[in-house]
């Protein structure tokens, strides 16, 4: 509505100032003594001049730039102090504690020295007789060499005898394995002091001959 008072406002004031104009002009022409039709057409010359000056009239002033209001101003937050612990001082003694040197290690024992090794076996050479020739076997013609493996205990006797070859007759290699562990002794062998058990191969031959 304000906006409209503005805009009629000149437009009254126009209407205004050509009637008064107007007027004026009537009355000039009065003076003059001009007679009707000629009094109209000076007005109507004047009218229009002073319509053709209404017209040309200058626009009205362009309205003032909107105004840009400032930013506000700008305050900085508030500094916010954090407690912190302290650092620890550096001059503090560090305190440390030396471990006491480790003992030096003992050295192995010397491994014991070896057992020294036992003595000779020595056979009781009167022990060694030959076994009786089987009768059987002679009449039969038997003959050959038993072999055999005989375990000596620690008192010289032989505590197991073992076929390793046979003379080629089971009578003849019997005799052999019961004469030798009955009849034969040895001397046995000793270590450190003390006498051990020893193995020792024998070997028994049978010939005809020796059983004339």
């Amino acid at each position: 509505m304000r906006g409209s008072s503005a805009e009629l406002a000149p437009r009254r004031f126009g209407g205004l100032v050509i009637v008064t104009a107007v007027h004026v002009a009537f009355g000039a022409l009065l003076v003059l003594g001009m007679k009707g039709g000629e009094i109209m057409e000076k007005m109507e010359d004047l009218v229009a001049t002073v319509e053709q000056q209404q017209v040309e009239a200058k626009p009205p002033p362009p309205p003032p730039p909107d105004v840009v209001k400032p930013p506000p101003p700008f305050v900085p937050p508030p500094d916010i102090a954090i407690a912190m612990d302290a650092p620890p001082s550096n001059n503090a003694i560090a305190t440390t504690t030396t471990p006491p040197p480790p003992k030096p290690a003992q050295p192995p024992a010397p491994p014991a020295p070896p057992a020294p090794p036992p003595t000779k076996l020595e056979p009781i050479m009167s022990t060694r007789t030959k076994p009786p020739y089987p009768t059987i076997s002679q009449r039969l013609g038997e003959q050959g060499t038993t072999e055999m493996i005989v375990t000596i205990g620690t008192d010289g006797r032989v505590k197991a005898a073992e076929v390793t070859k046979s003379s080629g007759s089971k009578r003849l290699d019997d005799a052999a394995v019961a004469h030798v562990t009955a009849r034969w002794r040895w001397n046995p062998p000793t270590q450190e002091g003390k006498p051990v058990e020893a193995r020792q191969i024998v070997r028994v031959e049978w010939t005809l001959k020796d059983a004339q």
